[in-house]
């Protein structure tokens, strides 16, 4: 059964934000750790103990602009391998489910479900 783990005003940084230089990436990735393993706690999301099906939602808000859908998701396995609800970011412990992209203006943010294998 899928868990879901829902960060609003929030989307994990791009790959392209990443390179940008080494402060720059070390000080995202740090944020996107912080964020995820705080709603993690905040929402009860249980630890993996195997491999798990992750699904991303990107909710863009007003004036955002979609990314490249795979630019998301190394950011985001970190902070979830660092949060436990990934064992490994590696293709053993995790299947990368297509991102899907939504719009809310009001209500944007970023929509993560986890599911057993």
């Amino acid at each position: 059964m899928p868990v879901t783990l829902t960060i609003p005003q929030w989307h994990p940084a791009t790959v392209n934000q990443l390179l940008h230089s080494v402060g720059s990436r070390i000080r995202l990735k740090k944020a996107d750790r912080a964020i995820v393993a705080v709603y993690a706690r905040q929402q009860q999301i249980p630890q993996a103990t195997g491999k798990r099906r992750l699904a991303v939602r990107i909710i863009l808000g007003k004036g955002q602009r979609a990314r490249d859908p795979d630019s998301y998701f190394k950011s985001l396995e970190d902070a979830c391998v660092h949060a436990g609800l990934l064992v490994d970011d590696s293709h053993q412990y995790v299947e990368l489910a297509p991102v899907t992209f939504a719009r809310d203006a009001q209500h944007w943010g970023t929509v993560i479900q986890f599911e057993d294998m």
